[in-house]
């Protein structure tokens, strides 16, 4: 399996969206007539739900073609950045795979909506390290953090991901970390403007006010397969990083600094994980998996075990999304 992502690109682009397609039809199926109903801290998700009238299967559609183009930023994230082959898009068939691993269910797609905007934040975070001045860099990474909480409010945390990320690629100016939380402040500065002429100022108040009293850490409240997934995203991350560890994975400064960015991107991913339920709203850690497996395979020269555990891996997800469909649920 990794030879052919090695190889034939426009081949490697129809298996992918086919097997985005096949693991979003229960989703298409399942919420037909439901109403995606986002938070009152989401304003962006909800605006978006308004203009389709909070029509389930219109979400479902945009939010599809979503992840498809995510899927496709997310490839040339990491080979922009160097850090998978170029000419493979192992990193996008990775990224879908990992979007999947828990049930496409509608609760699901302010998250999955608010990662493309995620991903634009770490890309302007790697190109930090390969600018001499990074103001307008750090102004977007802010911003793009700030779009994200709006679409998923505890994304509003990862502005603190952003100003750790700074220190990891050796800023040290303050004025540049002043910088980021501007870019942060400026689209809730428009918002509050709205929201004062739209005479709701009181109303926004007391929601986000209640969303921050609710802010604290939580059980997961795992179900059996939910609980699976979690162990089994340890165990690959902790694998990805052995082989990367390994002499055949490029150790260059800027690739060590870039992964240790996407690690306490991690970091604050399982975080995340205690504050929102339920607790699968919250991929943000499948995503920052998607990104040291894929640069594990990439690096990888004998694959003959590892195309068993893809396949085994790819089989056992899209019997995840199918079962519901059948009245199991594990």
């Amino acid at each position: 399996m990794l030879k052919f992502f090695r190889h034939s690109y426009i081949a490697q682009l129809i298996v992918i969206v086919l097997l985005l397609v096949v693991l979003w039809i229960p989703a298409f199926v399942t919420h037909l007539h439901d109403t995606a109903v986002g938070s009152p801290t989401t304003p962006l998700y909800n605006l978006i739900a308004g203009l389709f009238d909070s029509s389930s299967s219109a979400i479902t559609v945009l939010t599809f073609i979503v992840v498809g183009l995510s899927a496709l930023f997310f490839n040339s994230m990491l080979s922009v950045n160097q850090l998978v082959t170029r000419n493979s898009s192992i990193g996008a068939f990775v990224f879908v795979l990992c979007m999947c691993c828990v049930q496409i269910q509608d609760e699901y797609y302010p998250f999955l909506i608010a990662n493309t905007f995620i991903m634009m934040a770490m890309q302007t975070i790697y190109l930090i390290y390969q600018v001499d001045k990074p103001e307008s860099y750090l102004m977007n990474a802010g911003l793009f953090v700030a779009i994200a909480s709006m679409f998923y409010y505890p994304a509003i945390l990862l502005i603190f991901w952003v100003l750790l990320s700074l220190i990891i690629m050796d800023i040290r100016e303050l004025k540049h970390f002043l910088i980021p939380i501007i870019g942060f402040l400026l689209p809730y500065f428009i918002m509050l403007i709205c929201v004062y002429f739209n005479h709701t100022l009181i109303e926004n108040y007391n929601n986000y006010l209640v969303a921050f009293n609710d802010f604290g850490f939580e059980k997961l409240g795992l179900t059996t397969m939910g609980s699976v997934a979690l162990v089994l995203v340890f165990v690959f991350m902790g694998l990805s990083l052995m082989m990367l560890k390994s002499g055949n994975a490029d150790n260059s400064v800027g690739t060590r600094k870039k992964l240790n960015v996407t690690l306490w991107l991690f970091v604050f991913g399982f975080m995340m994980l205690f504050l929102q339920k339920p607790v699968v709203c919250n991929g943000l850690i499948y995503m920052v998996l998607a990104v040291v497996v894929s640069m594990a395979l990439s690096c990888i020269k004998k694959s003959r075990i590892i195309d068993i555990a893809l396949i085994v891996l790819m089989l056992a997800i899209i019997a995840n999304q199918y079962l519901p469909l059948f009245g199991i649920q594990i």
